[in-house]
């Protein structure tokens, strides 16, 4: 019996990386054969698995354009690529119809969440805060997410993803943690020659550029070249 019912899960572990294109692809690499999912968004049948190479393709141009010191020029379509979801099985979600040859796909069984993501800088605190939109936000890569509990539709039981068998996306999770301890690092930033460390990743291969960053020259904030390389 496989109940058709959205995922309710809590305590999400999280992790925000900004990384270059080369390093994404290398993350990709690495994990292998893996299911991209457009989740919780309308889309025409049979679109809702989304290509290793299109998603490659979408960050390699929102690279480019933080590369250059340009704005992203458009948000809503970054957004749209990016909150997609991870699953090594294609049974831990599902589709319900949304009429004119359009369906709703949503995660059932515990995935690894992608969110865009974006930072907020408070200059009064001088602190550094993931997951904050609005104005003055800083584009920092994308939010990877996977949680800790679950309740099963079936038991009614709460049960421990990370502890239990039947979760195949629990060792997804893990290589994209193994990954980022090998290949990134907390982000240095420089803060009226000040360096603070912050827990939100950068990649090894961003430092040539990363001076470039649109919105770290807005705020007048520098990252630390080659720190901790």
């Amino acid at each position: 019996m496989n109940l058709l019912v959205p995922l309710q899960a809590s305590k999400w572990l999280q992790i925000q990386m900004l990384l270059d294109i080369q390093e994404m692809r290398s993350l990709f690499d690495e994990i292998g054969d893996v299911f991209i999912y457009l989740v919780g968004k309308v889309t025409a049948i049979g679109e809702e698995i989304l290509s290793k190479e299109i998603f490659l393709e979408k960050y390699q141009y929102y690279i480019s354009q933080l590369k250059k010191g340009e704005e992203l020029d458009s948000l809503t379509e970054y957004r749209h690529w990016f909150s997609s979801a991870l699953s090594l099985a294609p049974d831990h979600v599902f589709s319900i119809p949304a009429g004119n040859g359009n369906q709703l796909t949503r995660a059932q069984k515990p995935i690894v969440q992608l969110q865009l993501h974006m930072m907020g800088y408070s200059s009064l605190e001088k602190k550094f805060r993931p997951m904050v939109l609005g104005k003055g936000s800083i584009y920092w890569g994308i939010q990877f997410s996977y949680p800790q509990l679950y309740l099963n539709p079936l038991t009614k039981k709460i049960e421990n993803v990370l502890n239990e068998e039947g979760y195949p996306n629990t060792e997804l999770f893990r290589t994209i943690q193994s990954w980022m301890r090998k290949n990134t690092v907390p982000t240095p930033f420089l803060i009226d020659e000040q360096r603070i460390n912050v827990p939100i990743r950068l990649g090894k291969q961003c430092f040539s550029w990363i001076n470039h960053h649109p919105q770290l020259q807005a705020l007048g904030i520098k990252v630390a070249k080659g720190a901790g390389i």
